[in-house]
């Protein structure tokens, strides 16, 4: 039965969850109270737990706080020091470098690019690159030439071995035109340096508060939505929303030769369990009596 996934059940070498645009805050919630955003955090954490197969490793990719003091930080740290998975942050323009220095010191590897905080991971089948295109008092990003130098090195190291990419400004514009509006100078060189290097299999994002995805060159690219609120998707360049919709989170997964990304919604909707139909699938599967309509 040529439709059958071969080798099921898949054993996915690598699961890579994402987290991003915490907006923790240590007074009214986001948007005047609409959304309590260290609530929503904490409900994704139990979420994360929750899952069988755990992630290897959990993504943070910016905007961990609204405003990067130390007391949000600490806050933030709190709410995710249950996490049974290890925790790789990256900041975005609403965090603040010392602090987010400081208050990572334990997450972050020793070796950290001069004067940004990019850095890469290699303790996984997929290499890990943490790509930081902050400007320090500014709501837009950056990629110039001392970032590009940088990671075109890092990906020269290694140009066989597949890769992720995770940074916290996509590098194309999204259609949601006031966020396009503070997203990155230099989008076109980066996907000039993927363009370059084919090992990238994946680049994801945050930012955007929505989930989103497109392609650069053969890279795929992913943006996830927020741990808090998310954006309403409306096009018109004159109109923005937020919207109460739930906390999410993705999940990448890595099984030797590609990446396929799910988007999580963490809500308290009905479920209704199929483990007695998942086991007659399987049965099925097994004696080769494929899925014939009952």
């Amino acid at each position: 039965m040529d439709w059958l996934p071969t080798g099921s059940p898949i054993l996915v070498p690598v699961l890579i969850a994402q987290i991003s645009d915490c907006h923790i805050r240590d007074s009214i919630g986001m948007f005047g109270g609409l959304v309590d955003t260290s609530e929503t955090l904490a409900r994704v954490v139990e979420h994360l737990n929750g899952l069988n197969p755990a992630p290897d490793v959990i993504l943070a990719t910016g905007d961990l706080t609204d405003d990067g003091t130390e007391i949000q930080y600490s806050m933030f740290l709190d709410l995710v020091a249950d996490l049974k998975i290890p925790l790789l942050p990256l900041p975005g323009n609403h965090d603040i470098w010392g602090t987010f220095r400081t208050a990572f010191a334990d997450h972050l590897p020793d070796m950290l690019a001069d004067g940004h905080c990019s850095y890469v991971v290699d303790a996984h089948p997929v290499r890990l690159v943490g790509l930081d295109t902050l400007i320090p008092g500014r709501h837009d990003g950056r990629f110039h030439e001392e970032h590009e130098e940088w990671l075109d090195a890092v990906l020269q190291m290694e140009p066989d071995r597949p890769t992720l990419v995770f940074t916290h400004f996509p590098p194309f514009r999204s259609g949601l035109t006031f966020m396009d509006l503070s997203g990155l100078d230099g989008a076109d060189r980066l996907r000039d340096v993927l363009e370059r290097h084919p090992q990238v299999k994946l680049l994801v994002a945050g930012h955007i508060h929505r989930p989103i995805q497109t392609t650069i060159g053969s890279t795929l690219v992913s943006v996830c939505p927020s741990t808090g609120n998310q954006l309403g998707l409306e096009l018109d360049p004159m109109s923005g929303s937020a919207v109460d919709e739930p906390p999410a989170y993705q999940l990448h997964c890595w099984d030797g030769s590609r990446f396929v990304t799910h988007t999580a919604t963490v809500w308290d909707g009905r479920r209704m369990d199929l483990s007695d139909f998942i086991a007659d699938v399987h049965r099925r599967a097994a004696s080769g009596e494929g899925s014939p309509k009952s």
